[in-house]
């Protein structure tokens, strides 16, 4: 009676069959899954690491351009030249029309004080022995700021090269750049995922607006990154939002550019896929 219960082997066969054929299934779907969103994901990072790089690139040639352009003229002229304020005027409206960006000029003695200067300002005899970007720059030999404010109460950045004499004395050689014409190059690039791209200092205070983090030299509520020679993305949150993060510190500058994405929302095709599978 055993042998020949066909009603219990009917079911075994039938189980059997569901298992062999269900089983191999089930498993290649649950890799096909992981793969799929492990090769999103790793797409998603690829995307943002080569937006931070290009941009990185960007930004290192604008301001490579403007330092080389101020080099050139303070190898063109001598201190005698350039210490005469009509000479400096030709000077800065060369600058403006051949690059941009520029909107003032000055040169600045051994002791900080800038005796000659042209712009709209009335900055001359302004004396910079105390500011760290002059104690830094007799180091150096060349300064890129972080953008501040100044005597001026208006957000920029500078540009200065340093000049050595024969009698062991220097000058230097001091231009100001537009931030607007800074922050075109931020503005003007797309970021995916409801994302932002904006630049801040080692400090973690914006240098140039951002789209949720509010406008130049306020700060992010976002840990400054670790110091990389190359650009990385990372995965962090903001509350209860998870982030892609690219970032990359642009070198011989105070500068980190940071392209924040929001997660879910580069998630949001994998997610409505993920459903129908």
């Amino acid at each position: 009676k055993h042998l020949f219960n066909f009603r219990r082997m009917w079911k075994s066969a039938v189980l059997l069959t569901a298992v062999v054929a269900l089983v191999p299934l089930l498993f290649m779907a649950g890799v096909d899954y992981n793969v799929s969103q492990n090769a999103i994901e790793s797409d998603i990072h690829y995307q943002t690491a080569r937006l931070v790089s290009n941009t990185r690139r960007s930004i290192s040639f604008f301001l490579s351009e403007r330092k080389s352009a101020l080099n050139f003229i303070d190898k063109d002229n001598t201190y005698r030249a350039l210490s005469d304020p009509q000479r400096l005027a030709v000077l800065l409206d060369n600058l403006k029309k051949g690059f941009g960006g520029f909107t003032d000029l000055g040169v600045i003695d051994v002791n900080g004080l800038q005796h000659t200067y042209v712009g709209p300002y009335a900055l001359a005899g302004v004396n910079y022995s105390g500011q760290d970007w002059f104690q830094d720059l007799k180091e150096s030999g060349v300064h890129i700021s972080e953008v501040f404010l100044g005597f001026r109460q208006k957000a920029h950045l500078v540009v200065a090269v340093k000049h050595d004499l024969p009698d062991g004395q220097f000058y230097v050689l001091r231009a100001s750049i537009d931030t607007e014409k800074f922050n075109d190059l931020l503005g003007e690039v797309e970021v995916s995922g409801q994302g932002d791209l904006f630049l801040v200092n080692r400090d973690g205070a914006l240098q140039t607006p951002s789209r949720f983090f509010g406008n130049a030299l306020q700060r992010v509520p976002l840990d400054v990154p670790a110091f990389a020679e190359k650009t990385r993305v990372i995965e962090t949150r903001m509350q209860t939002e998870p982030l892609i993060v690219g970032y990359a510190y642009i070198q011989e500058t105070p500068f980190i550019l940071m392209a924040v994405k929001k997660k879910s929302e580069l998630m949001r095709p994998w997610n409505e896929t993920r459903g129908k599978l």
